[in-house]
């Protein structure tokens, strides 16, 4: 039996709806993130969400995120969420501005935003496992880095001790004998 838990809270001009023991949502409407997943606890005392075992989590149009175990820290009613902790197996795609799709896996995934004067500071630190290191995958090449963080408000990432591997015909770089530092020097982010 779906057992199907709606949370009315304002996060960013939204809701979230929590669904458990059920598949991933098929359809949700823009101003909803929807999360699913085996079994949640909600502790209301302390505003924290947990969720286990096949978490996926929705918010259109642009991001899609799967783990095992999710930890959302509440925010107070109309406060903007600050704290999210996404364990074992993350995989996160979202499509950026100029419509590509980005591709992250890694063992755990955190999210944090602050606001301090004019100035918002809003990142995702992605970390790994002594033999895996968290990866973001580009149609055109792909970067791993211990740790990896995705600024988010920024609109760019950091990379730490990181290995890029190209994803490239000749075609791809505007002729057979143009190097791949011509091509990061004019399209890569």
């Amino acid at each position: 039996m779906k057992k199907i838990l709606l949370l009315l809270l304002s996060i960013t001009g939204g809701f979230v709806l929590a669904q458990t023991n059920a598949s991933a949502p098929k359809k949700v409407p823009q101003q909803l993130t929807a999360i699913s997943s085996d079994s949640a606890d909600f502790d209301l005392n302390i505003r924290r969400a947990i969720y286990c075992g096949n978490v996926f989590v929705l918010q259109p149009p642009m991001v899609m995120m799967r783990c095992e175990w999710l930890v959302v820290d509440l925010p107070s009613s109309g406060g903007h969420l600050s704290h999210v902790s996404a364990a074992t197996n993350v995989v996160i795609d979202f499509v950026d501005e100029k419509g590509l799709t980005n591709h992250i896996t890694s063992a755990k995934a955190v999210y944090a935003y602050s606001q301090v004067g004019s100035v918002t500071n809003e990142t995702v630190t992605f970390t790994g496992t002594p033999t895996e290191r968290p990866k973001v995958e580009y149609p055109d090449y792909t970067i791993t880095s211990e740790p990896l963080i995705w600024d988010r408000a920024a609109n760019h990432y950091i990379f730490h001790n990181e290995t890029m591997i190209f994803h490239q015909s000749t075609n791809s770089l505007g002729g057979s004998n143009a190097s791949p530092l011509k091509f990061f020097q004019n399209g890569l982010r």
